[in-house]
């Protein structure tokens, strides 16, 4: 079982190597009379258009909506499961110029994903450092974050923009992510830390550890997550099979 599972992880790995996969480019405009919907805490979604959010400390903590039959619906971000939203097409272009301004970015960021997202996902999480207050953090790996999730850190810290003339050219890139795994509290995983995090949070797989902490870069995080959640999602078929 264990040379399986370092074959497997060999195989991730020269796969990551030709598409890499990234977090999504984080959205920073809200525009009302998006198409949007809710999911309650007692798990009702309810449908209809943002007609606004409101802001603290740069956590979403409120938003109101017209529903499907006309009638605004205000909630407050802990009466909610999650919140989702279509950008729109200004919002898109937006983040895709964002994204261009910054030449590494650019060379990293994947418009079409841009373009062509449907949906914002925001999800009611616990703010660290913040006790007692509840913000709608917005997901970045959806499609891989059945284990761990991560979500935008609004606050977090950035790395030091390098311009040349009115070109930046480097920086300004996350060096901090809010991140949730399994039922456990939010936890802010940052850089200068990263290894220490990466111990921390696959700690409960000890072949993910071995064969990928030495060289554990922040800049490979999410190809980390997808890597764990493969071999989580494995270990549980083959757990289901015995």
């Amino acid at each position: 079982m264990q040379k399986l599972k370092i074959t497997i992880l060999l195989l991730i790995a020269l796969v990551s190597e030709v598409t890499a996969q990234e977090f999504l480019t984080p959205y920073n405009t809200f525009v009302s009379d998006r198409l949007t919907y809710v999911i309650t805490q007692e798990g009702d979604s309810i449908s209809g258009y943002l007609r606004s959010a409101t802001e603290a400390s740069g956590f979403i903590r409120r938003v109101t909506i017209l529903d499907e039959f006309g009638n605004k619906r205000k909630f407050k971000a802990t009466q909610l499961q999650r919140f989702a939203i279509q950008p729109g097409a200004f919002a898109k272009i937006e983040t895709a110029a964002s994204s261009a301004s910054n030449l590494r970015r650019a060379i990293q960021t994947d418009f079409d994903e841009v373009l062509d997202r449907d949906w914002l996902i925001y999800d009611s999480q616990e703010i660290p450092r913040r006790k007692g207050k509840t913000g709608l953090l917005q997901l970045l790996n959806p499609g891989f974050d059945e284990h761990i999730k991560v979500y935008h850190h609004p606050n977090g810290s950035k790395s030091m923009p390098v311009s040349i003339g009115n070109i930046r050219v480097a920086g300004g890139e996350d060096r901090t992510f809010l991140v949730v795994k399994g039922d456990q509290k939010p936890q802010i995983v940052r850089k200068a830390k990263y290894k220490k995090a990466f111990a921390r949070l696959f700690a409960d797989d000890t072949d993910f550890i071995r064969n990928w902490h030495k060289g554990a870069k922040f800049r490979d995080f999410a190809q980390h997550v997808v890597v764990y959640s493969k071999l989580k999602d494995d270990n549980n078929l083959s757990a289901q099979g015995n």
